[in-house]
């Protein structure tokens, strides 16, 4: 029976890839299947908020204004019964 192993690992030159963990296998032959991973870059807050603004703006989005808030809060205060 064969064992597969799923490991990450990084391709340091066009022959040799270094594993991120070990493998319990003696040196013998072994296939490989490579799928490069894309880095993920991480967006600043503010890119992230810019972004979903400009989205909601699109969409035609319209924020509560300060009244329908306080309606809200006051009616959902009102519902406790005290």
């Amino acid at each position: 029976m064969h064992n597969t192993y799923i490991v990450t690992g990084t391709l340091t030159d066009t022959r040799t890839v270094t594993l991120d963990e070990a493998l319990s296998l003696m040196p013998t032959r072994v296939r490989l299947m490579v799928e490069a991973l894309t880095p993920t870059s991480k967006r600043s807050y503010q890119e992230v908020i810019t972004t979903m603004r400009a989205q909601q703006r699109a969409r035609g989005h319209q924020p509560p204004t300060r009244a329908e808030v306080e309606a809200s809060v006051q009616a959902e205060r009102d519902s406790w019964g005290a």
